[in-house]
């Protein structure tokens, strides 16, 4: 078996600021080992569920925050950018039998957490076929392109309880829940246990987490400032739709990623 994790920063145990999530700030080093630590909880619980190889997607920012040299060995890991529409989930493809998503927060317009947003801080909230797009939400698609579940979450409490609403059979692991600018957080043990056990559950469901395709996307996109909305409107096929949104409608999800990437 062969498991594709997606690593992401803001929804991990404790980690409340932004200040936490930037590269080269004092903050930025336990919450950095923070996501190191649950990574490697997740390749631990997987790699005991039989699991043989594993890749890991360094997707948080920079694309240099997990301390690779912890990674357990035969894990291999993606960092920085490769400029991939994919992002996230850059370097999935086909010959993975499922994907992991750890540390994972809550949609722009979501309370779940202090540092809710999607891909980017420009946003005010952004909707995808009707559905509040979160980064979780538009990379399940990703995956889906390739015919790879998502088989397990890990994050705030809020983006947890969404997924698993959109796939009742994804495993999750909440490790935390946002109350305006701060967290109530399992410690670290409690939430790399945690994160452990569901990734060796995940495995018993695999073939459970397939999720259909839609046969077209309808994005819209509500900026803070309204210039963001005039720039991305001269993207061909985005439409203004108003003084700060703008919206576009594609045919499949590399079409959708693609604008989004140069758009937002």
């Amino acid at each position: 078996m062969k498991i594709f994790i997606s690593a992401d920063l803001e929804g991990c145990a404790g980690v409340t600021s932004w200040s936490e999530t930037m590269l080269g700030n004092e903050e930025h080093y336990k919450a950095a080992e923070e996501m190191t630590l649950e990574v490697i909880a997740a390749c631990e619980g997987l790699l005991e569920a039989g699991v043989t190889d594993i890749v890991v997607k360094d997707a948080h920012d920079s694309g240099k925050n997990i301390f690779h040299d912890r990674l357990p060995s035969g894990v291999r890991i993606i960092r920085e950018w490769t400029g991939s529409p994919y992002s996230m989930v850059q370097g999935l493809d086909s010959s993975f039998d499922g994907a992991v998503f750890i540390g994972y927060h809550s949609a722009a317009s979501m309370t779940g957490n202090p540092l809710s947003h999607t891909m980017d801080t420009k946003a005010s909230k952004i909707m995808l076929n009707d559905m509040i797009c979160s980064e979780y939400l538009l990379h399940a698609y990703a995956a889906a392109a390739f015919s790879v579940p998502v088989i397990m979450i890990s994050g705030d409490q809020m983006i947890c309880e969404w997924a698993e609403s959109f796939n009742p059979n994804i495993s999750i692991a909440p490790v935390k829940e946002g109350f305006g600018s701060a967290v109530l957080s399992l410690n670290r043990k409690d939430a790399t246990d945690l994160i452990r056990k569901q990734a060796f559950e995940a495995m018993n469901k695999i073939q459970l987490c397939s999720i259909e395709m839609p046969d077209s996307f309808r994005m819209s996109i509500a900026y803070h400032q309204h210039v963001d909305a005039l720039r991305a409107s001269y993207y061909p096929g985005v439409v203004r739709t108003g003084p700060y949104e703008v919206s576009f409608k594609t045919q499949n999800i590399t079409e959708l990623l693609t604008t989004r990437m140069f758009i937002l």
